[in-house]
């Protein structure tokens, strides 16, 4: 199954993708919040996408501010008819920017990148949680 990622940011969506094994992915240019639904709606046309996973920033009490933004956002995406999937996303950002840091990427052009490599996080840690979940197939169907 085709999956894209979000890492929703105040003024840029950092987005990603898997192929439709669920084993490699990829990072996709961020765009702007503002046109959030018709970029969405691009990209799944685009790639063939069948869900949608959406980074939540949990709180210990799951009322922050980002919290509510993903909520709404969560609620919109539900009108395109495709799964839509939460995924915490705490330290993605942090985490993204450590492996720019390690790549030598200037930090002039992490702006261009860390949202998207956030969400390529975000998808990564979903598959994990998806491969862990499934039920295995052995060798003679049992």
């Amino acid at each position: 199954m085709r999956w894209l990622a979000l890492d929703l940011g105040r003024r840029r969506v950092g987005a990603a993708l898997c192929d439709s094994a669920e084993t490699v992915t990829t990072t996709l240019p961020p765009f702007a919040f503002e046109s959030l639904l018709e970029s969405i709606t691009a990209i799944i046309t685009g790639y063939g996408v069948e869900g949608i996973v959406v980074g939540v920033p949990v709180t210990r009490r799951g009322k922050g501010r980002g919290e509510a933004r993903a909520a709404e956002v969560v609620a919109r995406l539900a009108g395109l008819g495709l799964p839509v999937e939460r995924e915490d996303e705490r330290g993605t950002t942090a985490t993204a920017e450590a492996l720019l840091r390690e790549a030598g990427v200037p930090r002039h052009k992490w702006a261009e990148r860390v949202d998207s490599l956030a969400a390529q996080l975000i998808l990564e840690s979903f598959l994990d949680r998806r491969r862990l979940h499934r039920p295995r197939v052995s060798a003679q169907g049992t």
